[in-house]
């Protein structure tokens, strides 16, 4: 499997929804086999996972993470701006590709730390024999509060940043065959009461839901080689 610089996001999209439209209030109406014939393995209402049957992770001792998509949620623009008074609170199309591309750059950082402070499995930009590829995409974007670049000071507060769904995806990295596939929907600073969000504030909620993403990801990679090594 080659190296793509970019993910085809409504692909992605219509798998998710195959994945999670369903389980909105019965996270057990899961299919119990997804179409590339990989085992449900977890269902509850926030992730739904699938694995190919038989396949051993431990043989994998080299990581290529693919650059990271993202996709907010439909039509989030129009619902956002509809309720703005004001014309310089609204969100641009600027607005959008700046807040796509500086989240897929934090996905893309925090994702490859994570994986990065083990040598023993090093992350590689090239596939070769045991290369295990990570395909990455956040859809389903909502953001509460975005850091609009207004010409007036104005503060708005949230009671969270956002929400947004981890559509994850295990490769082979030589032969292409998909391992395993993981949907996983979160919300980004749930404090439970209102406070200004701003862009810091935005990007520092962001990147501790990634890296509970990539750390629940690590340490599942990490299991499936201590339990070989026993």
């Amino acid at each position: 499997m080659t190296k793509q610089q970019g993910l085809k996001l409504s692909v992605i999209a219509l798998a998710a929804s195959m994945v999670i439209g369903c389980n909105s209030t019965n996270p057990t109406n899961a299919p119990q086999v997804s179409p590339e014939g990989m085992e449900l393995k977890k269902s509850t209402p926030s992730t739904i996972a699938y694995k190919k049957e038989g396949v051993d992770f431990s043989e994998y001792d080299k990581v290529q993470i693919l650059p990271s998509a993202v996709a907010f949620k439909k039509n989030w623009k129009r619902d956002y701006n509809r309720d703005q008074v004001s014309l310089s609170t609204r969100v641009n199309d600027a607005d959008v590709i700046r807040m796509k591309t500086d989240l897929a750059k934090l996905f893309d950082e925090v994702f490859k730390e994570e994986f990065g402070k083990d040598a023993k499995f090093p992350i590689v930009d090239k596939v070769s024999s045991n290369t295990l590829v990570i395909r990455p995409a956040i859809i389903n974007l909502d953001v509460a509060a975005p850091d609009v670049r207004s010409a007036i000071n104005v503060k708005t507060y949230a009671s969270e940043t956002g929400q947004a769904t981890l559509f994850l995806e295990l490769y082979d990295g030589v032969s292409g065959e998909i391992l395993a596939r993981a949907v996983s929907a979160s919300v980004a600073g749930d404090n439970s009461y209102y406070q200004w969000a701003n862009r810091v504030s935005n990007r520092a909620d962001a990147k501790r839901m990634i890296r509970k993403w990539a750390k629940a990801l690590r340490i599942k990679y990490d299991e499936a080689h201590t339990s070989k090594a026993n």
